[in-house]
């Protein structure tokens, strides 16, 4: 079954990126990653996302701030990790 759903993931660490995409591929959703929350903001303005996964704990901002700067100008459904 073929999905347009575009997700697109947060987090720093490579192992769960790498997870968080194998799973999600397998269920035909199209995915994104980025390791910081700067990448992860000029992400989801540029393309999109029907949906982002988000680690609190980024390398360069904590997770809740990249909610908040979200939430400024989204209404993106955030599922925190």
């Amino acid at each position: 079954m073929k999905t347009n759903t575009h997700i697109l993931v947060i987090d720093d660490e490579p192992q769960m990126q790498r997870a968080l995409r194998t799973i999600l591929n397998a269920h035909n959703y199209l995915v994104s990653t980025a390791a910081t929350g700067e990448e992860g903001l000029a992400l989801a303005a540029a393309e999109k996302p029907d949906v982002i996964i988000l680690d609190l704990g980024l390398p360069d901002m904590d997770g809740v701030e990249v909610a908040a700067q979200l939430r400024q100008w989204t209404q993106i459904p955030t599922i925190v990790l």
